[in-house]
């Protein structure tokens, strides 16, 4: 029992010094954005024609040095795409419309390049559409939690179950603070996965004491 207890001891102070950590690292550095969520720039090249992705890629990889890019299709006859880098200069996109030109034979005073700074997504933004319907099913989790292990004591569990939801959101926001881990499409899945995951531990150890709870009154 005592090793027990030490252990948990353990478990929260660990916990309790990454979120410490991971909040200083927040505010310090700020959160990690993937490329399409932070500030970059939108290269849309519309060829007229279908083009081979590939010699897209070798283009731009010439023309815009090793940097992340990210391709997208945007038109459904494959003949435009958006390249998404994190800069390039007018140097450097007038040098790739110039061998885009030359591959897919286009004359010279066509323009098949138009640019766009795409702005910072930021946190607040990427949470938002979660906030109202996040609420309401926490109100009716609660309000089933709260009837459903009424004999456990309404406060108790649901105060518990918050605190616990609330805990882990904010340790898994610390995790993803202090490892640099890029915010991004995956982020707000993750998170609800967590949620749902916290609940459903949560759950199962209520029904856990319950049925001890009724073993014992069946002994008695």
């Amino acid at each position: 029992m005592k090793e027990l207890i030490k252990n948990k001891k353990v478990l929260y102070s660990l916990i309790a010094i990454i979120i410490v950590l991971g909040i200083i690292s927040i505010f310090a550095f700020r959160l990690n954005f993937t490329l399409m969520y932070s500030e970059h720039t939108k290269i849309s090249v519309y060829l007229g024609k279908e083009y081979n992705l590939d010699d897209i890629k070798q283009l731009t990889e010439e023309t815009l040095g090793k940097q992340e890019v990210i391709y997208q299709e945007i038109e459904v006859f494959k003949d435009a795409v958006a390249i998404n880098v994190k800069s390039a200069t007018d140097e450097q996109i007038s040098s790739l419309e110039t061998k885009l030109k030359e591959k897919y034979e286009i004359g010279e005073s066509e323009q098949i390049i138009v640019t766009d700074t795409v702005g910072h997504i930021r946190g607040r933004d990427i949470v938002k559409p979660y906030i109202i319907p996040s609420v309401i099913v926490t109100i009716v989790i609660l309000v089933y939690v709260g009837i459903r292990y009424l004999s456990l004591g309404l406060i108790k569990v649901i105060i518990t179950l918050i605190v616990r939801l609330v805990l882990t959101e904010v340790l898994l926001l610390s995790v993803i603070g202090l490892a640099r881990i890029p915010i991004g499409v995956y982020t707000m899945p993750i998170a609800i996965l967590v949620y749902i995951a916290t609940l459903m531990y949560t759950v199962v150890k209520n029904e856990n004491i319950l049925q001890k709870n009724k073993e014992k009154e069946k002994k008695k």
